[in-house]
C-alpha cells in the first residue's frame, strides 16, 4: 500500500511542524514529526533508537520549532536533541517542553526522545512572502490543524527598544504600526532567529497572570517566565502575513 500524504506533504501518522528557514532567509526544508517516541533512555541510546528506525533526533532548533508549532502533543517533560556539547564531551543539549528551557544534560541520563523528518524545499532567492528592507523570515505558525496560518517576519533591528518596562515597549511596538511577537511566536523566532536577538530577555505582548507581570523570553536559554512589568527588557517587533 502505497503511503498517504497530506497538502503539506506529511505521510500517515506524522505531522507537520512547519519551515525552518535557511539563514539567508529563504525557506530551507519542512520538519515533520515522525509518530511515537521513547522514554528513559541515555543520550546514546536515544540517537540508536533514532537511527534504528531510519530517522534522526532533533536539532535545538527543530525542538524549539516543535514547541512552537506542536507544543499540544508533548507533554512538559524534557527531550533529547541530537546535538552533543561542544565543549563538555560527557554532555548533550536538550529541550524542556514546559518552560522552553535548552538544558546540557549527562549522556547518561535518562530522557525522552522524538524523532523528525526533513523535506528539502527547492532552492530560491526569495522568502516564501515578500520581505521589506531589513525584515527576517521566521517561519510559518500553525493553526490547531496542523495547516499553516500566517507567515512571521522580525522587523528589523533598527529600532530596538532597550532597558524599557513592558508598557513602554508595547506602546513604542504600537507607534510603529506593529506588535511585540507573542510567546508562542517567542519560541518560533528562538528557533530559527536566534542569532538575530541579543541573549537576554526580550518581552512579549502577553500579559502575566498578575496585573502587574508580563511574559518574557530569555534568548539564551530559551526560557519563558512572567517578570514584573516595570523591570527593564529588551524588546523587538514583528508582522504577520496570512499563509
Amino acid at each position: 500500500m502505497r503511503a498517504r500524504h497530506n497538502d503539506q506533504g506529511a505521510i500517515d501518522g506524522e505531522r507537520y511542524a512547519g519551515i525552518m528557514p535557511d539563514p539567508a532567509g529563504a525557506a530551507g526544508y519542512q520538519l515533520f514529526l515522525l509518530p511515537g517516541e521513547a522514554d528513559a533512555l541515555p543520550w546514546q541510546a536515544a540517537l540508536d533508537w533514532a537511527a534504528a528506525r531510519g530517522a534522526c533526533l532533533p536539532t535545538r532548533s527543530e525542538l524549539a520549532l516543535l514547541h512552537a508549532n506542536l507544543r499540544h502533543v508533548f507533554p512538559d517533560a524534557w527531550y533529547w536533541s541530537s546535538e552533543a556539547d561542544a565543549i563538555l564531551p560527557r554532555m548533550a543539549w536538550s529541550h524542556d517542553f514546559d518552560n522552553g528551557t535548552q538544558y546540557n544534560y549527562r549522556k547518561t541520563y535518562s530522557g525522552r526522545a522524538c524523532v523528525v523528518r526533513r523535506v528539502t524545499l527547492a532552492p530560491s532567492a526569495d522568502a516564501p512572502v515578500a520581505l521589506q528592507p531589513g525584515e527576517r523570515y521566521a517561519g510559518l505558525t500553525l493553526g490547531w490543524d496542523g495547516a499553516p496560518d500566517y507567515h512571521l517576519l522580525l522587523l528589523p533591528n533598527e529600532p530596538e527598544l532597550e532597558f524599557q518596562s513592558w508598557q513602554a515597549a508595547s506602546n513604542w511596538a504600537a507607534s510603529l504600526g506593529h506588535s511585540l511577537p507573542d510567546r508562542r511566536e517567542q519560541t518560533l523566532l528562538y528557533a530559527t532567529l536566534k542569532d538575530a536577538f541579543r541573549p537576554n530577555w526580550h518581552w512579549s505582548s502577553e500579559p502575566g497572570d498578575s496585573e502587574d507581570e508580563a511574559w518574557c523570553k530569555d534568548f539564551d536559554t530559551g526560557v519563558a517566565y512572567q517578570n514584573a512589568r516595570e523591570f527593564d527588557g529588551y524588546a523587538r517587533c514583528v508582522r504577520r502575513v496570512l499563509a
